[in-house]
């Protein structure tokens, strides 16, 4: 099957191309991060061709669909704006990335299914309980395009015929290998192994974390992608939210240390909502296995052999 992986060289696409089936002829879409070239061939990646492509260029989506050859069998959708409190400065940026992007891509490269990855975030201002059904009114800058984004999607589909079928899977995130230094787990980890030993939060700490290590994250996408035919949005989470002053406790246990926690500022991301969406789990049968322990000792391994 011929895939296309846009935002391939971010935290989630570089694990995505070392989880991908090797049967899978993979089109790793990047555009100004350097390095994928290299990272394909230091992990043997023979069925990934790495592309450049300005998704915000419709002659370079149209080169790539040239690349391409044809239909691509489909299409997981990564490429975004990575920094949800960034869209409150600058919101056209924002708009721009996560969804004038996805429209050049949907209209100039032809796919029959897409997987788009949206975000949790569209439930920006609820509480409780959340689902598909739940109606929603973002404030958030990042919010607002994730959610326009999944109604082109859903109109490219509908309405264009342009996609045979699509999956909006609303995220919740994760953390693990590669993910951004700006990342709370990787920059508190970093950080309490260079011998800090106080931990700065934005707020009061207790807005809540729905995240999940990243390999189960990278299953339920490829299971996503192999779901051809189907149409569906789903929520993608654990389902257990923690608070982020519990997420900075779990990291300093991870090394056996004792922090404190420096409450600072307030976080534009205020989250008090939860899924109670089963479809990921009942409909596709995909359920994250691995606990947040495991997981934080996962990513201090890898730190820590990244650092040798």
């Amino acid at each position: 099957m011929r895939v296309i992986v846009t935002g391939a060289s971010g935290f989630i696409g570089r694990n995505v191309l070392l989880r991908a089936p090797s049967d899978w002829q993979i089109f790793a879409v990047f555009h100004r991060t350097v390095g994928l070239e290299a990272f394909v061939a230091d992990h043997g990646l023979s069925h990934v061709t790495p592309v450049r492509c300005d998704l915000l260029n419709p002659n370079a989506v149209r080169a790539l669909a040239q690349v391409v050859g044809g239909h691509a069998g489909a299409a997981l959708y990564l490429a975004a704006n990575g920094d949800p409190a960034a869209s409150v400065e600058r919101p056209r940026w924002d708009l721009e990335l996560n969804t004038v992007a996805l429209v050049n891509f949907l209209e100039h490269c032809p796919v029959r299914h897409v997987v788009y990855v949206s975000s949790g975030a569209v439930y920006d201002g609820l509480s409780g309980l959340v689902s598909p059904s739940t109606a929603v009114a973002p404030r958030l800058p990042y919010a607002i395009s994730k959610l326009a984004s999944e109604q082109y999607v859903r109109f490219f589909a509908e309405r264009r015929h342009a996609l045979d079928s699509y999956i909006n899977v609303r995220f919740f995130g994760a953390y693990g290998p590669y993910e951004p230094l700006r990342k709370m787990t990787t920059r508190w980890m970093r950080a309490l192994m260079d011998g800090q030993r106080r931990v700065s939060v934005r707020g009061d700490g207790e807005n809540l974390v729905d995240f999940m290590y990243v390999d189960d994250a990278v299953d339920g996408f490829l299971k996503l992608t192999a779901a051809a035919g189907v149409s569906a949005t789903v929520d993608f989470g654990c389902g257990a939210p923690v608070s982020v002053n519990e997420v900075a406790r779990m990291v300093a246990g991870t090394l056996g240390l004792e922090i404190t926690i420096v409450h600072t500022g307030q976080a534009e991301e205020y989250i008090r909502f939860r899924t109670a969406d089963a479809a990921m789990r009942e409909r596709f049968g995909v359920e994250p296995k691995i606990p947040v322990a495991e997981g934080l000792a996962r990513l201090h391994h890898f730190l820590t052999s990244e650092a040798v």
